[in-house]
């Protein structure tokens, strides 16, 4: 009877052992590793099984906030701009008449704007332009005499090109009204320049065929001052521009009674 109990005791304690729950193994926290790039949070966690994974977050931007507005909208702005239009003239029905293909107009403009508000815009230029005058007629040849400049026919017969230069040294203040997201510009107001030279300039074909020419210095009698009214209009991406000079053209009793005008784009 004893051994019976011992052995059931025995079994019991058997079953009692297999019946426990297996020991759980303590909790091991995943690791995680977290950068930011480029304005992107990035969090890495390796798994148990050792793999690993990446999470990207990235915040909205505001683009109304006081970091983004002076970041992409600040209130002055700079750099350089380029004209490149053609020049002609009105008045004088005896002047010679300008042909408007080769009468150039280039000029280089450093400029700074102040951004008042999202519609308007103020901007100020300092830049070097050119004058070009290319007459249709051409064998017709301007020369610089005591008097002031006179046109003749060349002698040669054979022009093959005539016309005459002159540099200015401008300023500008030009107010601009602006659409709400920028596709739309425009902009009036006046500029003022300082002559830096000129020339007249006479291409011919000699008795022998080769070609020659024939330079007039001392400004042509271009008036030393210039000052009108400048215009931009811009349409998305493209800017076109037309200048007026209320002055005339040649020094007073010195020329024809004309008055330029420019037009062009803005590069």
């Amino acid at each position: 009877m004893k051994t019976t109990i011992i052995t059931l005791y025995i079994f019991l304690l058997a079953i009692l052992g297999y019946a426990q729950e297996p020991e759980v193994e303590a909790a091991v926290e995943p690791q995680s590793q977290h950068f930011r790039v480029f304005e992107t949070d990035v969090v890495v966690t390796k798994n148990k099984d050792g793999s690993k994974t990446w999470e990207f977050t990235s915040e909205p931007k505001d683009y109304s906030s006081e970091y983004y507005t002076k970041k992409y909208n600040p209130r002055h702005g700079k750099g350089l701009n380029f004209d490149l239009g053609i020049n002609t003239w009105k008045g004088d029905d005896d002047a010679p008449a300008v042909k408007p293909w080769g009468s150039w107009n280039p000029a280089i403009n450093f400029y700074y704007q102040y951004r008042a508000s999202r519609n308007f815009h103020l901007k100020s230029t300092l830049g070097v332009s050119w004058y070009n005058f290319k007459f249709e007629n051409r064998n017709l040849q301007a020369l610089r005499g005591d008097e002031g400049v006179y046109f003749e026919e060349h002698p040669s017969g054979a022009g093959t090109k005539s016309k005459i230069s002159a540099s200015y040294l401008n300023v500008s203040v030009i107010p601009t009204l602006r659409s709400n997201h920028g596709n739309f510009t425009f902009g009036v107001g006046p500029y003022a320049g300082y002559r830096l030279g000129g020339r007249g300039k006479f291409v011919y074909n000699d008795e022998n065929g080769n070609k020659a020419k024939e330079f007039q210095f001392g400004n042509m009698f271009a008036s030393d001052f210039r000052y009108g009214l400048r215009a931009e209009v811009g349409v998305a991406d493209v800017k076109l521009y037309i200048n007026y000079d209320f002055n005339e053209t040649f020094q007073q009793n010195k020329g024809p009674k004309v008055n330029a005008i420019s037009f062009g784009i803005i590069l």
